[in-house]
């Protein structure tokens, strides 16, 4: 078992982070800054694993984010083993897991059309896990020529059999959303309550990668889905560039791209990025949250992903690294007691678009103490 909290990653005080409410996994509080296990596969020892799992745990957050196709499987089985291991209680730790899509070398293309995939695929999530039973279930992809009645069906009949807590989506069209609630609901079905697509302060020219999807404004997302949906975000930090990647760069564009390969992955995920990422708009809104980030006396990462979680209770911030320092820096942004956490609506407007408040941006270096502001 993990002694926690872990102490003395904010001064000599613990972190306290912040929680919210998933639907269907009435029975837990989970912290709004959540694990992503992307690349867990790719750190060179069990041990070395471990002891990040480790961090991410007595740090206070409970939620974990993974995906079948996440190193073939193997960021499950080394979840899983640290479970197991580690003993983590199930009543206070939450698994998010997805499954519905192929790999890379397939684009990632949906395979919601087959339900007998979709639950063999769950199947195994389960078996590497060591789990008999999820938190919450997330389609990895959406197929648009699939209906939604057939999809929600599949999904609700997997929390009727409470083999899944909750279920939910990544990566889908708010159209699509809309219409698998206003199914579920007028079908006495149960709706999906997980939403994860891309969404940072870098808005992207396009989904980052095929098949995904992104938030280009979350106050036209929240009033478009008119539902208690958690949002998941993925790509908060816009990998890397909300902390200056990429800063000389230059804007790219679809001029830049070219067509994947089984010899140029990594160079054709760098094209992807930078076409998403690398526009005016982004570069003004990195050398905004940079400005802002040092009024207020943090690192650009935390202003980052405090954008997110401020933009409702219902926001939700990914944080996947491998390295336990990145994690810590991250996760103070989701801290009670952080000054970016709750930003104000000037704040955003500033950040988002350069609309300066009445009194200039000394307003923005309050630092957030327990009695309120000390500016």
């Amino acid at each position: 078992m993990i002694e926690k909290p872990l102490k003395g990653v904010r001064g000599n005080r613990p972190l306290s982070l912040l929680r919210g409410r998933i639907p269907g996994i009435e029975n837990k509080m989970a912290s709004r800054i959540v694990f992503g296990t992307v690349n867990l596969h790719t750190i060179p020892t069990q041990d070395e694993a471990f002891q990040l799992l480790d961090v991410v745990w007595a740090s206070g957050c409970n939620v974990f984010d993974l995906a079948a196709i996440y190193g073939g499987g193997q960021c499950e089985q080394i979840l899983g083993d640290w479970l197991s291991s580690r003993k983590v209680p199930k009543d206070e730790v939450i698994v998010i897991t997805k499954g519905g899509c192929e790999g890379q070398d397939k684009l990632w293309a949906a395979t919601i059309g087959d339900r007998s995939a979709v639950l063999a695929s769950l199947e195994s999530s389960l078996k590497r896990l060591q789990l008999k039973h999820i938190d919450c279930y997330l389609l990895h992809r959406d197929d648009p020529s699939v209906p939604v009645e057939y999809i929600v069906d599949t999904m609700s009949s997997l929390v009727d059999s409470k083999v899944v807590g909750a279920w939910g989506v990544s990566n889908w069209s708010v159209i699509r959303i809309c219409a698998a609630q206003k199914y579920a609901n007028d079908a006495g079905r149960i709706p999906l309550s997980i939403d994860s697509p891309q969404f940072s302060l870098a808005k992207p020219s396009r989904p980052v990668w095929p098949g995904t999807a992104f938030i280009d404004s979350y106050k036209d997302y929240d009033s478009a889905t008119k539902s208690d949906i958690v949002v998941l975000g993925w790509e908060c930090l816009a990998k890397g560039f909300m902390c200056g990647k990429w800063a000389d760069a230059g804007v790219a564009t679809e001029a830049d791209n070219f067509e994947l390969n089984e010899h140029n992955g990594n160079e054709w995920r760098d094209a992807q990025l930078r076409i998403a990422y690398c526009t005016e708009e982004n570069f003004a809104r990195q050398k905004r949250a940079i400005e802002i980030a040092k009024l207020k006396g943090v690192e650009p990462a935390e202003l980052a992903l405090g954008y997110v979680l401020s933009q409702s209770e219902n926001s939700f911030a990914l944080v996947g690294t491998t390295k336990k320092k990145h994690f810590l820096e991250s996760a103070r942004a989701g801290d009670k007691e952080s000054n970016v956490v709750n930003m104000t609506l000037s704040e955003i407007r500033y950040l988002e678009n350069g609309v300066e408040p009445e009194g200039g941006l000394n307003k923005f270096c309050c630092v957030k103490v327990r009695s309120g502001y000390d500016c």
